[in-house]
């Protein structure tokens, strides 16, 4: 299965780096009500998470990861989902680059 994998460096500490990832993640499962379902994340320490959504009807895995002086997120695309991964990997970036400033 393909997947991305986006670096995004940062100034915060990892532990306020975290914090803003744990609020955004709150924000897009509030907007994005109608087309996000079945939800699970495993917060696997305070700055690692796993996670599973499903979105437009696509099944999406991954993780992110709060380093020292970055984010990393990976993310498992399905096949079907190959002629977005541009689009997608360009959203993902500029919504880390926001939420990290």
């Amino acid at each position: 299965m393909p997947s991305l994998n986006i670096s995004v460096s940062h100034q915060l500490t990892q532990a306020e780096a975290a914090d803003r990832l744990k609020k955004k993640r709150t924000e897009i499962i509030e907007q994005h009500t109608y087309t996000v379902s079945d939800v699970k994340e495993n917060w696997t320490g305070p700055y690692s998470l796993e996670f599973s959504f499903r979105i437009l009807g696509f099944s999406l895995t991954g993780s992110v990861e709060a380093l020292n002086s970055s984010v990393r997120i990976i993310v498992e695309l399905p096949v079907a989902a190959m002629l977005m991964q541009g689009t997608i990997e360009s959203q993902v970036r500029r919504e880390l680059e926001q939420v990290l400033q």
